[in-house]
């Protein structure tokens, strides 16, 4: 359906003052701070790994060598998803428009298009605790049973009471996370930089990350976690206002693939003379790999995802 002069007639009429046109300010874009971007030229990804190897052993004098075999990880496939939206004006409507409202929307496209790469990126960490949503390993993103390659004790990336958020309950989230091994249960140097929350727990966070000295006490303790790592409160992870995130930047297998960049077009429809304005995207948006990533949904609920 275009939009027509009958559809919009006060923005023909030069007596208004003003007309409102819903422009605000976006929200923070939080999908490159948290995903890795990486381009792509399939119309899918596939990700493995392969794990290192154990401890060396002891070799008695003109022994053998013993050897080790690496072994095959996971496999996670991403495929891409078309994204498009399009508007359409009569060309009377255009010339008409008193206010230039209308000359607007076609830039407010690009604004639905950045909403949309938001949202999918962070439905990667509101379904983290969702068995809807695996991984290569057949796993929730935030689990406390991730498989080992080598058949080795599985290994947990969740707080499995729910832990909520505060500041001893950071420590042992970044305790857990810390004690993540590799896929032959070797020791790795993780390390949270982030932590990601949603709107409800910036004022804590803050005050756990941010202030001089110790919070919650009245010793004037140095505060150990002063500037520790980055809070990023991501107003698009709203599924669920009491779950919180630990990220390694660095390791986590969080991806963004671009297949196509956003794409605007313009055309005429020759018939009607409409102005006719679209834009398209191509991406896939996951995680190959928990590693690098703890997580608590917050609610002091038992959790065995």
């Amino acid at each position: 359906m275009a939009s027509t002069r009958p559809l919009f007639g006060d923005l023909l009429e030069p007596g208004f003052k003003q007309i409102f046109d819903e422009n605000y300010r976006e929200l923070e874009r939080v999908l490159t701070q948290v995903f890795r971007k990486m381009n792509s030229t399939k119309q899918d990804e596939r990700f493995s790994s392969v794990t290192g190897f154990g401890l060396l052993t002891v070799k008695a004098e003109n022994a053998p060598i013993d050897y080790d075999d690496p072994i095959q990880g996971y496999d996670k496939l991403l495929s891409h998803v078309t994204y498009a939206k399009g508007f359409k004006i009569s060309k009377e409507l255009w010339d008409d428009d008193q206010y230039n409202v209308m000359n607007e929307k076609p830039r407010q496209l690009g604004i639905a298009a950045r909403r949309t790469e938001e949202t999918q990126a962070a439905n990667v960490l509101n379904r983290a605790f969702n068995s809807g949503y695996l991984g290569g390993d057949d796993q929730e993103l935030a689990s406390t049973v991730h498989p080992r390659p080598d058949g080795g004790t599985s290994q947990s990336n969740a707080s499995s009471t729910g832990i909520t958020f505060g500041e001893e309950n950071y420590e042992t989230g970044k305790l857990a996370m810390r004690s993540q091994l590799d896929g032959r249960g070797q020791k790795i140097n993780v390390m949270p930089s982030v932590i990601l929350i949603p709107e409800n727990l910036k004022k804590t966070a803050d005050i756990v990350f941010k202030s001089n000295l110790r919070s919650g006490t009245a010793d004037n303790d140095f505060n150990p976690y002063l500037n520790e790592l980055k809070v990023v409160e991501w107003l698009y992870m709203d599924r669920n206002d009491t779950h919180w995130f630990l990220i390694d930047k660095e390791q986590a297998g969080l991806v963004w693939l671009q297949k196509e960049a956003i794409n605007f077009s313009q055309d005429t429809a020759f018939e009607s003379d409409a102005a006719l304005f679209k834009v398209r995207e191509r991406f896939s948006v996951g995680f190959y790999d928990w590693h690098g990533v703890w997580g608590s949904q917050g609610d002091g609920a038992a959790y065995s995802g």
